[in-house]
């Protein structure tokens, strides 16, 4: 990829001159950092090339847009962001300043207390605006369309929170009571509005006996129509197949007693009363979309029965694609698996999750196939994912009431399977002469219930991991897509209660950490937990919070995980840039040595014949990332209780770049930057590859050898020399 025309690189003498100082500027294995300089040797650069090595020793990330504007800024907090070799700065009609813009620099995190080193943040705490909910856990969360309200654009996502239980409170009817019935909405986690309070009035069947019927009062009307809850879910239900929600649908929880009534809403501020659900009443139970229907399992009083529900027209109606009322839509509901039947394998439960992972059945090489993008045949599967569970005590399986970290899986919502723990030695395939490998006793993290779960894949593509160093790992890497593409399943928090050996865990035990697996069998974790008590640290940042003033890190239960979005400061000018009409995304790519660069087009790759001439494969290295500033896939993590002396909580976090860079605490091993957005790890060196710059590049390796020591860095110093030259 040469550089712009515009730079001041065309000079043989000057090109002649960088050859040189790149051939004596770094040992064999370079990382590609800039060689210090003497005094004579800088005096022979001209004043443009002088500034440009200047900038190169300040700036690790260079930042560009597609039109030309080109920024730097610094990995260094001393070092200010500065505008390079004067190219003007960027200005937009869709740029807004943001209270959350961030430089990389804010995303660097401390030495990690074992000497590792330092890494990059995983989280982030919103600080929340004029308005936000109470403290509470329990509550429901999902995405789903924003009100039509003044200020926000049709057809924006919005992600809903809906009752829990909080601190005591005096409601409506002088009554005192921790439920609630109240509904927020928030366009980006930060700012939440409430409705009844600054938007509408709460409205649909306010009814004697079903639900709140005397909070139908003239004025302000912030209480909704059903019964206050906690233990209830909420999700966002497609009517039409065409991919785009349209209602949202509540289901039982405490209020007070477990409760199967049901409630829809396609605006969230007019909710119809749909009658009681065919299932027994429960609460803490798990809800899904799989393969378009609602699937509900389990709950408290414990049960092990699977329910699937279809959202569609009341009778003699038709929906017409266009907004319609809540009262003419209902909930079909069939039975899939009844409780305590002998052949379900997983026991009755509660506060467990349920988790969706859409997977490739075939992944084609890149060299094969002109793109790895093209089969189409996939597999839906659904987990079951631990919860706190126990079999009758007449049953023979009866184990004892705890929580589990056990996982299940399905195809088809009916037949339930039992996932295995991985092979002692880490493989999960079976031993020779068809023997079996010998299994863990369970899966690597600790059980739990009151956790949060999550898929995080792609935007638009339920298939593909959302970490782009994943696909590019397979892509361009020839890695093995079977075990590196499917979308990986995050599980998180939560806490430990019930049996455990000889004695009963009373008192909830929380935990602090994170875990991901893209098959349900091998779990990796994301975190570093270090010390107990007040002196805890982890390197997840959602479970700080503050003790009588003092920050502490504490086990976190019975908040809510979605899949949402953020925005980042991709260019560093200060700004968001929203796009819009004529508004190209923003390019970012890295090189081979893990510098990034100015992209010359969207999608554009480095193809030099001399650089493939070397055996480098130069043009596998470079990283491209297409993004506004906004709608960046992210995790939010809302609200929840802890455990000891830390209370409910009202926090707010979105998870940062480092979710996706570190394995136990560090980033990238230590080996590569942790890209902006959702790019993942950029190895430093053409030594290192994989997703978290975890395995050895052959190639790099023969191509050292077959050069010797300090010929690697001649063939590269070629290539920068004919870059310069083109």
């Amino acid at each position: 990829m040469p550089p712009p025309a515009s730079m001041p690189w065309r000079n043989p003498s000057s090109a002649l001159l960088l050859f040189l100082l790149l051939l004596l500027s770094s040992p064999y294995g370079s990382t590609g950092q800039t060689a210090e300089l003497s005094e004579d040797e800088r005096a022979q650069l001209s004043e443009n090339e002088l500034e440009r090595l200047e900038h190169t020793e300040k700036y690790r990330f260079q930042y560009s847009t597609i039109d030309g504007s080109f920024l730097m800024r610094s990995l260094d907090p001393g070092v200010v962001q500065a505008e390079y070799a004067g190219y003007p700065p960027i200005v937009s009609l869709y740029t807004y300043q943001s209270p959350n813009v961030e430089t990389m620099t804010d995303y660097l995190r401390g030495e990690n207390p074992d000497g590792k080193g330092a890494g990059t943040r995983n989280w982030k705490k919103l600080k929340h605006g004029s308005q936000s909910f109470t403290r509470r856990n329990g509550h429901a969360t999902t995405i789903y369309k924003c009100p039509i309200v003044a200020n926000t654009k049709p057809g924006t996502m919005c992600i809903w929170l809906i009752g829990g239980r909080s601190e005591e409170y005096q409601a409506y009817d002088l009554e005192f009571t921790r439920r609630n019935a109240d509904i927020y909405y928030s366009t980006d986690g930060n700012e939440w509005f409430q409705v009844g309070w600054q938007v509408g009035n709460l409205e649909g069947d306010f009814i004697d006996g079903i639900g709140n019927f005397d909070a139908k009062f003239p004025g302000k009307r912030p209480v909704a129509p059903f019964y206050s809850r906690f233990g209830h879910t909420l999700d966002a239900v497609d009517i039409d197949g065409d991919g785009e929600t349209d209602a949202m649908i509540l289901i039982g929880g405490y209020n007070p007693e477990p409760s199967n009534d049901v409630w829809i809403s396609v605006d969230g501020i007019n909710w119809s009363f749909d009658g009681y659900a065919p299932f027994t009443e429960r609460a803490w139970h798990a809800t899904a979309i799989f393969k378009g229907q609602l699937v509900i399992v389990g709950g408290a009083p414990l049960s092990n029965d699977v329910w699937v529900g279809d959202l569609v027209m009341k009778p003699g109606l038709n929906y017409n694609g266009t907004l319609t009322a809540s009262k003419d839509m209902t909930m079909t509901w069939r039975q899939k698996v009844s409780a305590h039947h002998p052949d379900t394998p997983f026991s009755p439960r509660s506060g467990h999750c349920i988790l969706t992972q859409l997977r490739r059945n075939f992944w084609p090489k890149a060299n094969e196939t002109g793109s790895s993008f093209v089969n189409t045949s996939t597999t839906d599967r659904m987990y079951i994912i631990g919860g706190f569970a126990s079999w009758p005590r007449e049953d023979p399986r009866y184990d004892g009431e705890r929580s589990r970290n056990d996982v299940y899986v399905s195809t088809d919502g009916a037949n339930w399977e039992k996932v295995e723990p991985p092979c002692e030695d880490g493989t999960t395939v079976t031993g020779v002469n068809g023997t079996t490998c010998q299994k863990k006793m369970s899966m690597d993290w600790a059980a739990r219930a009151w956790h949060g779960c999550a898929t995080f894949h792609k935007p638009g593509d339920r298939s593909v991991d959302i970490n782009q160093a994943a696909v590019w790992e397979y892509e361009k890497n020839d890695g093995n897509g079977n075990e590196i593409m499917h979308p990986k399943m995050y599980i998180m928090g939560g806490g430990y209660i019930g049996t455990k050996r000889n004695h009963v865990i009373r008192k909830m035990e929380a935990y602090v950490d994170t875990w991901w697996s893209r098959d349900g069998i091998n779990w990796q974790q994301v975190n570093l937990a270090d010390s107990s008590g007040a002196a805890l640290f982890t390197t997840q940042e959602w479970a700080q919070t503050s003790v009588e003033g003092v920050p502490i890190n504490i086990g976190k239960w019975g908040f809510s995980l979605e899949v949402f979005h953020r925005e980042e400061d991709m260019n560093g000018d200060g700004y968001i840039d929203s796009g819009g009409p004529g508004r190209d995304p923003k390019v970012v790519a890295f090189d081979f040595a893990g510098n990034q660069i100015a992209a010359a087009a969207p999608g554009a790759v480095a193809a030099d014949a001399a650089v493939n001439t070397a055996g480098m494969g130069y043009a596998e290295f470079w990283r491209l990332q297409n993004t506004t500033e906004v709608n960046i896939p992210a995790l939010m993590f809302v609200a929840g209780d802890t455990v000891d002396a830390g209370g409910l909580t009202n926090d707010v976090f979105v998870s940062k770049p480092g979710l996706l860079c570190e394995k136990e605490g560090i980033t990238c091993n230590q080996r590569g930057v942790c890209g902006p957005g959702t790019m993942g790890c950029v190895c430093e060196s053409l030594q290192w590859l994989g997703e978290y710059c975890e395995r050895l590049n052959q190639d790099y390796v023969s191509s050292a050898r077959l050069l010797g020591p300090g010929g690697l860095n001649v063939a590269l110093s070629l290539i920068a020399v004919v870059w310069l030259l083109q």
